[in-house]
């Protein structure tokens, strides 16, 4: 059983797309965020897809130290101002680092992230919920952000990402 409801991207992972991902998330491109925001808020409008909140995939401390920002809390913020939705009641975080998922097989990519993530803050009361995050590959990642929201009483959640990596 899947503790994520649905999985949507608004474009392949190829082309121009892959080039101003890798430009937003690795070398710190952050005016991206609106325009790929704006290209996934019109894949969920398109899908009509609904939610209470979105939430971003949370990094852990010491890579958004590296980074210097989180690519999908910036896109998450765009999202929400788009969308007309509130701030959530709290926030999903990252409770142990993980392995970059970057060249890992499947089964590695899952084991990666089992565990990796909890919800602090108020009760989710059954509401829905999206989470967005720019590449979604095997969908483990959001996978594991949605058992953890569901262990904190969400309702359904939704993942949305920029892009999807065909495999």
């Amino acid at each position: 059983m899947h503790a994520l409801s649905r999985l949507r991207s608004a474009v392949a992972y190829e082309g121009p797309v892959e080039s101003l991902v890798h430009r937003f998330k690795y070398q710190g491109w952050r005016a991206l965020a609106r325009p790929l925001a704006l290209l996934l808020c019109d894949r969920i409008v398109v899908e009509g897809l609904a939610s209470s909140f979105v939430l971003p995939v949370p990094l852990h401390s010491e890579r958004r130290r590296q980074r210097g920002f989180n690519q999908s809390e910036l896109l998450a913020r765009e999202l929400r101002q788009h969308l007309n939705l509130r701030d959530p009641p709290g926030r999903l975080v990252r409770i142990r680092a993980t392995r970059p998922q970057v060249g890992s097989d499947r089964l590695r990519r899952w084991e990666n992230v089992s565990g990796a993530f909890a919800w602090q803050g108020g009760a989710l009361e059954g509401r829905s919920l999206m989470v967005v995050d720019d590449v979604a590959t095997t969908g483990a990642t959001l996978e594991a952000c949605a058992v953890a929201l569901k262990a904190a009483g969400s309702g359904p959640v939704i993942g949305v990402t920029v892009a999807r990596v065909r495999i």
